[in-house]
């Protein structure tokens, strides 16, 4: 596994480095080719609305900062566990066969769905909005710069779901890895006010949209990737309900409607 790789090769300070690589990685390009794509270059098509607040930016780009490295501290006596083999991670898919390989990887998603979308809402509730998730809705209008800019203790344990499962249920490393790697862009792609789902899929998906009704109204759309537990707990707010102003997240409804 990657994880024990790098720690027999350079030590608990390769796994924290490769994982503030990995954010910095991410964080340097996909977000700000994000922002720059949509909110520069073709902000009149997407986000016509959008005026640029250089001192916003510069609050996302010190919390983003934050986030990455408390990020790889937190997550760093997790990696340790699974080098020391105390996780129920395994590499060879014949172990458990391929029939446990997809149910596994649907009890991944709706386990941390279950536990995202309860912290989430924990993090809402007073003193935990006050000490750790209103870092990022002071951004509002929500931006890919805005998708890091988190209390690193928010982001952490919104995140954690994906890390306990595996020490719970036998988890193929490549599907931890993957789900752990497509969570950094999906975090992205919810802020980008850009929906790409299909039309058909936008019930169920937590797209952009959603995220962006989220941000702006606060009590609502608290799930990670699907709908359902805001549906199921009435917290569920339809983003066709959004202002004429989030023009990015309407375009693209009717272009996939039309």
């Amino acid at each position: 596994m990657i994880y024990h790789w790098l720690y027999d090769q350079f030590g608990w300070l390769g796994l924290s480095g490769v994982t503030m690589l990995f954010g910095f990685a991410v964080w340097a390009a996909f977000v700000h080719l994000s922002y720059y794509y949509y909110f520069v270059r073709h902000r009149d098509r997407y986000v016509p609305d959008y005026r640029e607040s250089v001192d916003q930016l510069s609050e996302a780009a010190r919390w983003s900062i934050l986030n990455i490295l408390g990020n790889a501290a937190l997550l760093l006596p997790i990696q340790l566990l699974v080098v020391f083999d105390w996780s129920r991670l395994y590499l060879n898919i014949d172990d458990y066969g391929w029939p446990y390989l997809v149910a596994s990887t649907l009890g991944a998603l709706a386990f941390a769905e279950t536990g995202i979308y309860w912290a989430h809402r924990l993090m809402h509730v007073r003193p935990f909005y006050r000490w750790l998730h209103a870092v990022h809705h002071r951004f509002r209008e929500p931006n890919p710069t805005a998708a890091y800019a988190f209390n690193p203790v928010d982001s952490f344990l919104q995140s954690l779901p994906y890390q306990v499962y595996v020490f719970i249920i036998p988890t193929n490393f490549w599907v931890y890895f993957s789900l752990y790697i497509f969570s950094s862009f999906w975090t992205v792609m919810i802020h980008d006010r850009i929906r790409w789902v299909p039309a058909w899929l936008g019930p169920i998906v937590n797209h952009t949209g959603c995220h962006t009704v989220h941000h702006w109204c606060y009590g609502y759309n608290y799930g990670n990737y699907f709908t359902f537990w805001d549906k199921l707990c009435g917290t569920y707010c339809d983003p066709a309900r959004l202002p004429e102003k989030f023009f990015a997240a309407k375009l693209r409804t009717r272009s996939d409607a039309g």
